[in-house]
């Protein structure tokens, strides 16, 4: 069973970094594939072609997306120092005369550009491409725009927790096509005095006997969906640990999900390097669904995290993660025949 084919996992990330300055949180949301409200086909995911309808969108195909920040913005917040929104996206000509304008709130910010300045571009397999060419040379068409928002946006952000974003595909020439992977809104606010990072969601945890698996999300809403509708597949555990659903200082780090149609089951990973290796050379494999959550990286946890460790059984070709020592152990002591223990995955809150 696929979840994220059942229920959308959330309507947007939330993440973050820690204020370098004290009175100062970065508060980070993206919005991606799982924003797909009414069928609208807004953002490109992983499992669809690149550069082919209905994601690959031509000019009269333009639309709009909404940043809502409420749940994510600090209480105490006085006042947002600096915010900036950056949308990932393929095919943008923008040397060939394509001009795809972005308004923000109503007023034009500027337009999509072809190169990504250097900024990061999530890896994107092979097989994604339609078109005949060379892998390496459609993969150096993604790039990222970054806008930094005006005073009257910040304004009206900071009032409303909202910004409106529209897209103008090639809005004077009426013929190029462009792909949207996401829109990430980056704000800074001023809070007073010093703010300390702690855990503001519980991962949940599920057995199912069918799949001879378990399933870990922080989503309250896929948390009720298997309880009301797939009892007979999935057992609730209850709360595995307590972590968080941004990064909300700059120790803490994403960690990746993966779901395996082939496998039945979800795996999941704080390393960068090994979640690049999966989405380049196992896409075949594992479908890249995003961040689960965040964490703390071996050597950078905080006073009063736990290790959470991770298992893996070559006999059924599942890991498993667990924060309890007391569990850890006995599957060290009994069964080490089916499980071999991998070391520590990463640091949570009991």
């Amino acid at each position: 069973m696929k979840l994220a084919r059942l229920i959308a996992l959330a309507a947007c990330v939330l993440v973050g970094a820690g204020a370098a300055n004290a009175g100062v949180v970065s508060i980070s949301q993206t919005l991606d594939y799982t924003y797909d409200v009414g069928n609208t086909w807004f953002f490109w995911p992983p499992t669809a072609i690149v550069d082919h309808s209905p994601f690959h969108r031509h000019s009269w195909e333009d639309w709009g997306w909404t940043h809502s920040l409420s749940a994510g913005v600090p209480a105490d917040a006085t006042d947002i120092v600096e915010a900036t929104l950056s949308i990932l996206a393929w095919g943008v000509d923008d040397t060939e005369g394509e001009v795809d304008i972005v308004s923000i709130d109503g007023v034009q910010a500027g337009t999509l550009q072809g190169s990504s300045n250097g900024l990061p571009v999530p890896p994107v397999p092979p097989e994604a491409y339609q078109t005949v060419g060379q892998p390496n040379t459609l993969a150096t068409r993604w790039s990222v725009t970054s806008f930094t928002l005006s005073q009257a946006a910040l304004q009206t952000l900071l009032v409303t927790d909202k910004l409106k974003v529209f897209l103008n595909i090639d809005a004077p020439v009426d013929g190029e096509r462009v792909t949207i992977r996401s829109s990430t809104l980056t704000m800074k606010y001023a809070v007073p005095g010093e703010t300390v990072a702690e855990p503001n969601v519980a991962v949940y945890r599920f057995w199912s006997p069918v799949q001879s698996s378990h399933f870990y999300t922080i989503s309250e809403q896929e948390r009720d969906m298997l309880i009301r509708d797939f009892p007979s597949v999935w057992t609730y555990e209850g709360v595995a640990y307590r972590t968080f659903g941004a990064a909300a200082d700059a120790d803490l780090k994403p960690v990746y999900r993966f779901w395996s149609g082939e496998h039945g089951v979800h795996f999941y990973t704080i390393n960068e390097q090994e979640r690049d290796i999966i989405i380049r050379d196992y896409a075949y494999v594992w479908a890249y669904e995003g961040v689960a959550f965040y964490a703390y990286p071996e050597g950078h946890q905080p006073a009063g995290t736990k290790p959470v460790y991770r298992f893996w059984s070559e006999s059924t070709s599942r890991h498993f993660y667990t924060i309890s020592e007391p569990e850890k152990q006995m599957i060290v002591d009994q069964f080490s025949y089916v499980w071999g223990l991998e070391g520590v995955a990463w640091y949570a809150y009991e």
